[in-house]
C-alpha cells in the first residue's frame, strides 16, 4: 500500500515537472512571436561578407568584392515571396535616391524567367544576380527576404530577416556610414 502511494507521488511529481516545462516553453515561444513576428535583427560585428562570382539576371558574369569601397545592401529574394514584393520596390527607390550605396538583389527562383518578369513588372533597376554558387549558404540565409548591410570595408554591420520598411532601411544604411 505504501509503495503504491510513493509511486503515485513520484508520478504526480514528474508529471508536474513535465507540465511546467511545456508551459515555460509555450510562454517563451508565444512571447517571441508576439514581440516581433516579422523582423529579426542579428548583429554580426566584424564578420567579413563572403565574396562570390555569379551571373546577373541578364546572363552576364558578376564578381562581388569590395573594391568599390561603397556601403552595400544585399537582399536575398524570390518572385513568389510576398514580403519580397513589398521590399524590392522600396530598395529600388532608395538606390535611386542614393548613389553612394550599392544595392544588390540575389534571386533564388528556380526559373529565372520568373525573376526577370518580376524585375520588369516592378521596374527594378538595381543589380540583380542569380544564386548559382550557393551564395545563400555562404551567407547563412535562413528565410527570405533576408537583407545584409555591409560597410565599405566589407564588414557585415547588420542582417535582417523579414520585411523591412523604408524608414528601417534608411536607419540601417545610416549605420553603415558610422
Amino acid at each position: 500500500m505504501k509503495t503504491k502511494n510513493i509511486f503515485k507521488l513520484k508520478t504526480a511529481f514528474f508529471s508536474g515537472i513535465i507540465i511546467f516545462f511545456i508551459f515555460l516553453i509555450s510562454v517563451l515561444f508565444f512571447n517571441q512571436i508576439r514581440s516581433n513576428p516579422d523582423i529579426s535583427l542579428i548583429e554580426n560585428p566584424n564578420k567579413i561578407a563572403p565574396k562570390f562570382t555569379t551571373s546577373q539576371i541578364n546572363g552576364e558574369k558578376y564578381v562581388f568584392n569590395f573594391e568599390s569601397k561603397l556601403p552595400t545592401v544585399i537582399t536575398f529574394w524570390a518572385s513568389w515571396c510576398p514580403p519580397c514584393r513589398k521590399e524590392m520596390p522600396i530598395l529600388d527607390e532608395i538606390q535611386k535616391e542614393n548613389d553612394s550605396i550599392r544595392v544588390i538583389g540575389i534571386n533564388i527562383d528556380e526559373d529565372i524567367a520568373d525573376a526577370q518578369e518580376f524585375i520588369s513588372q516592378y521596374n527594378i533597376s538595381f543589380l540583380s544576380l542569380i544564386d548559382e554558387e550557393f551564395i545563400t549558404i555562404k551567407y547563412g540565409v535562413t528565410k527570405i527576404p533576408e537583407t545584409f548591410f555591409i560597410d565599405p570595408e566589407g564588414k557585415i554591420i547588420s542582417r535582417v530577416s523579414g520585411n523591412l520598411t523604408k524608414d528601417k532601411i534608411k536607419l540601417l544604411i545610416d549605420d553603415l556610414a558610422n
